[in-house]
């Protein structure tokens, strides 16, 4: 068993793949979705949701929610789709499966962040994380060495 089976079963644990994709994306799609991830995005989201031990969601368009762009992103879906429409280069790492937007009931965003800070040393891998925003994006997309970026949109 590879190392990318043992994180997409531990990712499984938590997720199910309508809350990482958009509806369209899985319509079309179906498990074939899981190709689209970089292991390193699933590693960190599992690391967290084990360490920080409380509930994170991402999408919940499957449930009648609004969500459904805060996972994977596809030129299709209506945030990608409108960046094109307006002739506005978008290379978000949402579109290359290296980026996802998670909230809890638990804590608020930047309490999450906070605690990502203080336990930097520990991630598997390199992130980057948004600052200002009610949600915790992370990202894999890091091209500096440092174990933490943190940049506004």
């Amino acid at each position: 068993m590879t190392n990318e089976s043992i994180t997409l079963r531990q990712f499984r644990q938590y997720f199910d793949l309508r809350e990482v994709v958009s509806k369209q994306v899985y319509e079309r799609y179906g498990q074939a979705c899981w190709s689209f991830f970089d292991m390193r995005l699933l590693a960190v989201v599992v690391w967290l949701r084990q360490n920080l031990g409380i509930p994170l969601y991402c999408n919940d368009w499957d449930m009648g929610g609004k969500f459904d762009e805060r996972g994977f992103r596809a030129n299709l879906d209506p945030l990608v789709a409108s960046k094109t429409k307006a002739g506005k280069l978008y290379c978000s790492a949402h579109c290359r499966g290296q980026a996802i937007d998670l909230s809890s009931g638990k804590m608020t965003a930047e309490e999450m962040r906070r605690w990502i800070r203080q336990h930097r040393e520990d991630l598997p891998y390199p992130v980057r994380m948004e600052k200002d925003v009610n949600w915790l994006h992370l990202d894999v997309a890091n091209t500096t060495t440092d174990i933490l970026v943190e940049f506004k949109a």
